[in-house]
């Protein structure tokens, strides 16, 4: 018994045997170690939500094209491009040339959105219940016109938001102080020297109320911009544009090759949602984003191809990738995405590409004018 009691207290006061920790060296390669793991993860990582992100624009570009497929078959015509940078959608207008608004405002009720094309409806423009419509119809973001990648706020500031006509006068105080809903994609306006209601030493006419542009007369006539006629400086080459109504027969170079809508190109100072300097100056530069998505026929909502003019350098129509501090490049002109690499196009059959940056110029042209008698397949 005394042997046992001795055995137990010797094992009692044995010290316990002792554990090696590591030591600060492998600590430190263990930690290396791990961060260059996370280092070759994560452009896998971030390549795999660009892919994600790239599919989504894609498929946004797939909705606009039935959409637009809707609209044919239902107007007889793609989408219009609306009046001009005075005028917004019009609910109790319809579409094609008697609408002011833009074109996807003219494709709300074709993308399961025809709530938000019906605010304001049966009211008349200058009393409140109207001017509470369409001022929700201008504030509302719409996810399916707003890239992925770009991940910007579709809300922003619109400095050069002005109103000819009295009945949207209300809207100009709100798009440079709340901002307006701004779109990431343009409809195709062809290689078309004007693409805008107001460009540098050209004007296309407007109205000076909504009344009066359905109606005209009485000393205003409306531009001809849809007549087939080369010679006039307001001739549009594109699909949609100013006060437009194509049908597929006057897409003379085949409806799978032609651009019909497209991703815009924009600096990415804009991501944040207001312009530089002040909203309520003019003066800016507009970036191709002073104007609400609704906004009619603006270089906001609309973009061109190079149109071989010698005397214009092609690079100002080129697509290309976004980037920031890019001031002195003509903004309002060229197609482009966040994406690298390649922008999206949905052509007028309804079928979207990725087009490169790299796209030989004549070729980015061909694509986009309607009838020029170069139908070429798409790279």
């Amino acid at each position: 018994m005394a042997h046992c009691v001795a055995a137990i207290r010797s094992f009692r006061h044995r010290s316990p045997k002792t554990r090696q920790a590591f030591t600060l060296v492998e600590l430190l390669v263990v930690i290396a170690i791990i961060g260059v793991l996370v280092a070759l993860l994560l452009p896998a990582v971030q390549a795999a939500r660009e892919a994600a992100r790239r599919a989504q624009c894609q498929n946004n570009l797939k909705q606009m094209g039935l959409a637009s497929l809707n609209h044919l078959d239902s107007q007889k015509a793609y989408p219009s491009g609306g009046w001009g940078d005075k005028f917004v959608g019009e609910p109790n207008y319809g579409y094609g040339k008697n609408q002011p608004g833009s074109w996807q405002y003219n494709l709300l009720e074709y993308m399961e959105l025809g709530s938000l094309r019906k605010l304001g409806a049966g009211a008349t423009p200058t009393t409140a219940a109207y001017q509470a419509g369409i001022t929700q119809l201008m504030t509302t973001p719409v996810p399916a016109f707003a890239c992925p990648s770009r991940g910007r706020n579709t809300i922003g500031l619109a400095g050069g938001m002005t109103a000819v006509a009295s009945e949207i006068n209300f809207l100009v105080a709100i798009a440079r102080s709340t901002g307006v809903v701004k779109s990431d994609y343009a409809g195709n306006s062809g290689d078309s020297e004007h693409f805008a209601s107001n460009s540098v030493g050209f004007t296309l006419t407007q109205p000076g109320g909504i009344a009066a542009g359905k109606n005209p007369g009485r000393g205003f006539t409306w531009s001809d911009a849809d007549t087939e006629n080369s010679a006039s400086d307001g001739y549009q080459t594109g699909v949609i544009h100013y006060r437009s109504e194509i049908s597929t027969e006057r897409v003379e170079d085949g409806t799978s090759n032609t651009y019909l809508v497209g991703e815009k190109w924009l600096p990415a100072d804009v991501y944040a949602g207001s312009m530089p300097g002040s909203p309520s100056d003019l003066g800016y530069p507009s970036w191709g984003e002073n104007q609400s998505m609704y906004s009619g026929y603006e270089w906001d909502n609309q973009r061109v191809a190079w149109n071989q003019d010698p005397a214009v350098n092609s690079e100002l129509f080129q697509p290309r990738q976004d980037q920031a501090g890019v001031d002195k490049i003509s903004p309002e002109r060229p197609f482009g995405s966040a994406h690298a690499a390649a922008f999206n196009m949905v052509y007028c059959d309804g079928s979207v590409h990725s087009i490169s940056y790299d796209i030989d110029p004549v070729t980015h042209r061909y694509l986009a004018n309607r009838l020029d008698g170069n139908a070429v397949a798409s790279p």
